[in-house]
């Protein structure tokens, strides 16, 4: 019987990083996209002439969309701040232990936001509601990403818990 400390097999591990990877480059689209649909939105102003009335709220879920499909990524890139002044002062053994209750309330708070998330996902999908603005958006594909990004963010910061990272940045450095 495996046991019970064992990290999961090196193929779902790749799988997962793949799953991470592909998110990221996913939002750098959306970035580049958003760049470009403003560009020709005021372009189309400077020339007189009336833009889409969409790209505003395109441009508005985009930013949701690259936003929790990024997040996972920073998580496992360690891209958080640390107050390193007070984190410094203390001893390894309480940043031990502060770092545990910090990755554990990381991943209790992700996972907390995502399961509401899902849930109201879940209840516009079945009331088939809907946003009305210039770009009619099913109210489940709002709150899709968000379950996502952060049921990913607590499985990050679990991972993080597991391996027994630390938050500081000059010890994730010594580290490696």
């Amino acid at each position: 019987m495996p046991s019970a400390n064992r990290m999961p097999p090196r193929a779902l591990t790749k799988l997962w990083d793949g799953l991470v990877n592909g998110l990221v480059l996913f939002a750098c689209f959306l970035i580049a996209a958003d760049c470009l649909l403003i560009v020709f939105d005021v372009t189309l102003r400077n020339l007189n002439m009336r833009p889409p009335a969409y790209t505003v709220a395109l441009t508005e879920y985009s930013l949701l969309y690259m936003t929790m499909a990024a997040a996972p990524w920073l998580v496992r890139e360690r891209a958080w701040i640390v107050v390193e002044v007070l984190y410094r002062r203390a001893s390894p053994a309480v940043r031990t232990r502060l770092d545990r209750a910090i990755f554990s309330l990381c991943a209790a708070a992700s996972g907390i936001v995502a399961v509401l998330a899902c849930v109201l996902a879940v209840e516009g999908a079945l009331r088939g509601e809907v946003e009305i603005r210039s770009l009619d958006m099913p109210r489940w594909a709002l709150f899709a990403p968000v379950a996502l990004g952060f049921s990913m963010m607590a499985v990050e910061f679990l991972r993080c818990l597991l391996r027994g990272d630390s938050m500081s940045e000059a010890e994730a450095e010594q580290a490696f």
